[in-house]
């Protein structure tokens, strides 16, 4: 009686939730499953980015190596292909065994894909030069603007939800060429992740205190998104370690050496 009892138990928790005990994997063997996926990121800093050696480097890129190597995967920052956002986020929802970071979490996204965080907070904003004096309180406001956006980034998901005309959205690859749109006056704002605008524009020798965040769209945290077909068993062990590398200040540590 008892022993079919706790059969019982078994099959209620694998039909509500899914995973049963016998689903678990060690760390060595999320290890490997992790070290035969395909890494994808973006020029996204100080999040991630190329650093001068040619390697992928920055905040994301250190946590990321801190997790994997907790948990024994031999992955390298050799490993991440920085390429542009649009193309690699079709990737990871096309491609089973991909990765790309760093990705701002949002419901549309979760339901696409498995993500492993959050690392980082992160701040999506429309940007106005302050010379113009643009007041942004409603999406009114909004709509009376030409607003620049990155293809696929979470800056023209949201603005997308404002149903602003075709006409009022200039999409861009990257935010060098929106950038370029922005400084020649072809677009009035553009929306984007404020810290990673900043640190472009301070990149460039400009003075990044010429623009403002007229508008905050969303201030969520970045995280690690995976193909949906990703199981759950080989995400726990990564997870895991991300949790753990927050609650001994390792995470606070990473992000502070790069305020600097």
């Amino acid at each position: 009686m008892i022993k079919q009892m706790l059969l019982k138990v078994v099959f209620c928790a694998v039909i509500l939730f899914g995973v049963s005990p016998l689903s678990a994997l060690s760390n060595e063997e999320a290890a490997r499953k992790l070290e035969a996926m395909d890494w994808y990121s973006e020029e996204y800093p100080p999040y991630n980015y190329l650093g001068k050696d040619g390697i992928a480097t920055g905040m994301a890129v250190d946590i990321l190596i801190a997790a994997l190597k907790k948990i024994g995967a031999n992955i390298s920052p050799e490993a991440f292909k920085i390429v542009p956002w649009n193309e690699s986020y079709k990737r990871v929802q096309r491609n089973p065994g991909t990765v790309l970071f760093s990705m701002t979490y949002t419901p549309e996204r979760e339901r696409m894909m498995k993500f492993v965080g959050p690392s980082i907070p992160v701040r999506i904003s429309v940007i106005v030069p302050r010379a113009k004096n643009l007041k942004v309180n409603s999406i009114a406001d909004l709509s009376a603007l030409r607003i620049g956006v990155v293809r696929d980034d979470v800056g023209d998901q949201l603005i997308r939800k404002f149903a602003l005309s075709d006409d009022a959205i200039a999409k861009k690859d990257s935010l060098r060429q929106l950038s370029y749109y922005f400084a020649r006056g072809r677009v009035d704002a553009i929306a984007y992740a404020s810290q990673v605008f900043s640190h472009y524009i301070k990149s460039a020798g400009e003075d990044p205190g010429q623009y403002e965040e007229a508008y905050v769209l969303k201030e969520g945290h970045l995280g690690y998104a995976f193909h949906h077909s990703t199981p759950p068993e080989v995400l726990a062990p990564l997870q895991k370690a991300i949790n753990d590398l927050r609650a001994d200040g390792t995470i606070d540590r990473i992000i502070a050496g790069y305020s600097n």
